[in-house]
């Protein structure tokens, strides 16, 4: 029907499979998370709609295909266009919010900036991002390829897509882009069904973030603590999360990946992929933080 979302045939993902032939260094978790945000968004890797990307010991990153929020978001009856560009210093010393990516000679770059129009809503979704929040780094410390080459286009990319998301949180909720990930947009791995990935390895760097410690695991006395979460303990969270002040689902999922011990910048892609002994601890930390609260 016109108008509606069309999401891809959904491939027939295990984390079997995906440890084949799209992530051999993935752990079962890892695998597990990135099968699940591929069935929920309907995303098919085999088509370059989504990457599940390791580096060494480091924790596994997932990023989206570049053209899957502007065909997605074509394809959404409320959604009413887009402004994107680029935040520079001219040659007169003047910034410049300045639509497109055109940089000219002399200028400095700042950043990028992008607006998502829905026709159901008064105003704008808006995001500006500083470049040197953004712009990726190898380890011996110079850029990556494309952010090397042309700084001014990947930098408009990364608001755009956070519009995007807050604009339709259902739609584009867990999903980023390679620009916005420590990953090389350059160099993505090649995924053909039934065979192994063609990976380029990478000194990839992440420049802005800390090393996440990793999350003491938590010993639970719920029963079948393994099995999916229950409907009681999702509408709990759910609650909770409101009163807490949540202001929208993309808000909620990122604050309980937090707690279940995802690192920034990964969000889950849906509450229900929460299993009983991970849900029943994110309502005991947000009943404490509701009770210091009070």
């Amino acid at each position: 029907m016109a108008g509606e979302l069309v999401k891809s045939e959904k491939p027939n993902l295990s984390v079997e499979i995906i440890k084949k032939y799209v992530c051999p260094k993935a752990t079962d978790q890892e695998a597990y998370m990135f099968m699940q945000l591929c069935n929920i968004q309907g995303l098919n890797p085999f088509l370059r709609e989504a990457y599940l990307i390791k580096y060494g010991d480091e924790a596994a990153t997932i990023i989206t295909g570049k053209e899957t929020f502007t065909k997605r978001a074509d394809a959404l009856p409320q959604y009413d266009g887009f402004k994107a560009g680029i935040i520079v210093v001219d040659n007169g010393n003047q910034c410049q919010y300045r639509e497109g990516s055109f940089l000219a000679p002399g200028e400095k770059l700042l950043g990028g900036w992008a607006e998502v129009f829905r026709k159901d809503r008064s105003h704008s979704f808006r995001n500006e991002v500083s470049l040197v929040e953004y712009e990726r780094r190898k380890k011996d410390g110079s850029l990556m390829s494309n952010w090397k080459s042309m700084p001014a286009t990947m930098i408009r990319k990364v608001p755009l897509v956070q519009s995007l998301r807050e604009a339709f949180p259902d739609e584009f909720g867990g999903m980023y882009s390679p620009e916005e990930m420590p990953v090389d947009a350059s160099s993505l791995p090649i995924y053909t069904e039934g065979k192994a990935p063609i990976i380029t390895v990478q000194d990839a760097k992440e420049p802005i973030k800390e090393p996440q410690k990793k999350a003491p695991e938590q010993k639970s006395s719920v029963k079948n603590p393994d099995e999916p979460a229950s409907e009681p303990q999702l509408k709990a969270i759910h609650a909770i999360l409101t009163k807490l002040g949540a202001k929208d689902d993309f808000e909620k999922h990122r604050k309980v990946s937090r707690i279940i011990g995802m690192p920034e910048p990964e969000v889950i892609p849906s509450m229900s992929i929460l299993k009983k002994g991970q849900a029943s601890l994110v309502i005991k930390t947000l009943t404490n933080e509701g009770t210091q609260a009070a």
